[in-house]
Parts: C-alpha cells; sequence; structure tokens
C-alpha cells in the first residue's frame, strides 16, 4: 500500500503473500481479484469478532444500538483505512464472484442493525439498512479526507441517521412534483414531493 495500489505489480504482490510469480499467475486472478480475496480476508476477521463487538452494544432502542455499533464498527476501519480505501476505489473492477461474496459479507454485518429494527417494530427493514450502510461510509469519508476519529465520523452522519429510524410515515401523491413551494393544501411540507406525516 505504500506505493500505491496502481504501482504494485504481480512480482511484488507474490513476495508479500509469500508465493513464486508463475503461482500466482497459474491462480489467473487479477490484481483486483486479489484485493478482494485480501478485503474478504479481513472482513471475516471482523465478523468472527462481531459477538464480542456485539457484547458491548448498550442502548436503549434500535438507533442508540446502531450509533454505537456504527462507532465501533468505524474504528475498525481506520485502523484499516490504507486497504479499505484501495478496496473501495478498485472493488469496481474485480469479478461477479468477488461482488457477491463481498455483498453476502456485508449483510452479515447489517444483519444485527436488522434485528433491532424488527425490535423496535420497523418495516421495510432492507431498504433501511441499505440506508444505513450508504451513510455509513458517508461518514467514513471524513476519516479517510480528513483524518477524522471514529466519533467525528459518526456525528457526520447521525442527523440523516436518525432520520431511518422514524416511524414517521411518508404519503405520496401521484405527482412527484410539489403544486408550489413546497406546500399541500394541508399546511405540512414536502419533501421531494412527499407529504410527511407523524414527523415532528
Amino acid at each position: 500500500m505504500e506505493k500505491g495500489f496502481e504501482a504494485v505489480g504481480m512480482r511484488e504482490i507474490a513476495q508479500a503473500v509469500g508465493l513464486q510469480p508463475t503461482q500466482v499467475y497459474r491462480l489467473e486472478l487479477s490484481k483486483a481479484d486479489i484485493l478482494a480475496e485480501v478485503i474478504i480476508e479481513l472482513n471475516n476477521e471482523l465478523i468472527q469478532g462481531l459477538p464480542a463487538l456485539l457484547a458491548t452494544i448498550g442502548g436503549d432502542n434500535a438507533f442508540e444500538r446502531t450509533s454505537a455499533y456504527l462507532h465501533a464498527l468505524y474504528r475498525f476501519d481506520i485502523e484499516h483505512q490504507p486497504l479499505r480505501s484501495v478496496g473501495a476505489i478498485y472493488g469496481w473492477s474485480w469479478t461477479g464472484e468477488y461482488e457477491t461474496a463481498v455483498i453476502a459479507q456485508v449483510w452479515q454485518f447489517l444483519s444485527p442493525i436488522a434485528n433491532w429494527l424488527r425490535d423496535d417494530g420497523f418495516e421495510d427493514i432492507q431498504a433501511r439498512c441499505y440506508g444505513v450502510w450508504a451513510l455509513y461510509y458517508v461518514g467514513y469519508r471524513r476519516a479517510v479526507l480528513k483524518g477524522c476519529a471514529a466519533g467525528d465520523c459518526l456525528a457526520e452522519i447521525r442527523p440523516s441517521l436518525a432520520l431511518l429510524f422514524d416511524h414517521g410515515k411518508r404519503t405520496c401523491p401521484p405527482s412527484p412534483v410539489a403544486p408550489h413551494a413546497g406546500a399541500t393544501d394541508s399546511g405540512r411540507p414536502l419533501l421531494n414531493g412527499c407529504q410527511l406525516q407523524g414527523i415532528h
């Protein structure tokens, strides 16, 4: 990682993993696929530690427990920031087989959040989990770009994260365009054409 992913050759990769270059070539893996193997191994390390990590998570509701959980994940990912950053940049170029494996690992990370949402009576759990994971990486950019700590990453996303843990419902009119200036006949504001109900 010191030289940068692009500058690293297959010979150096072979040396790093204790193999001969010909052995690496016989695997018929691209550099991106080798990166995926390393990312998957790192994810497995985190997954194996989840039971112990989850035993430390407190909170009175799904939002507070998720916040504490994401804070712990941030600490892990900041510790492995060089590898995580390279994976984010070049993950688009590894094969579909590796992408499927990584996505399966992501859902293992999200499983505790899904359980907390279910326990608190939320619906649309899969959609909310996708939202949580997208926000997670918004926060992680603070660590990558500004060298921020885990608490700063979490503080960046908590206001948006709270929206995913709100029991309020939205009713959307047929047209996605608000009639005028974002207001409705009821006086409630519109957000992207959706009337908010039960959100205070």
